[in-house]
Order: structure tokens, then sequence, then C-alpha cells
């Protein structure tokens, strides 16, 4: 069900992969894969925001999930 007020892309992956990604007043809302139909919705981003050392996250902070924070 399309999303009220969304603008649509698709992007490709790094792998090749292709999303298609609804953003909403400029930040991405949802996002679908087109090859399995697997769909991450707004409330699985904020899980992921808000989950302590993921790979997602330290992505977003710009670091390694690796990395501990002494040493950043």
């Amino acid at each position: 069900m399309p999303l009220p007020g969304a603008r649509y892309r698709v992007k490709t992956t790094a792998s090749g992969k292709k999303i298609r990604l609804a953003f909403v007043d400029g930040a991405v809302r949802e996002a679908k894969s087109l090859a399995t139909g697997q769909v991450h919705t707004p409330a699985e981003f904020a899980r992921d925001r808000k989950r302590k050392g993921s790979r997602l996250k330290a992505a977003m902070l710009g670091g390694s999930s690796h990395t501990s924070n002494a040493m950043r």
C-alpha cells in the first residue's frame, strides 16, 4: 500500500540488487526489495536506530561495529 505523501525512487545496491525507497519529508520511511518483495517498515527503521552495536548504527555514525568507543 502506498504511503501518503511519499516519493519513490529505485536504487541499485553495490551487490546489484534493486530496492525501492519511499521518502517522506526527505527521510526514508520504507524500503522494499524488488526481487523478493520484502519490506523494511518505519517501525523496523526505528528499531535499527535504537539497536546498540548494530552494523547499521555504526555505518550511520561513520564507524565500524568492531571498533570500540575507546578507540574512536
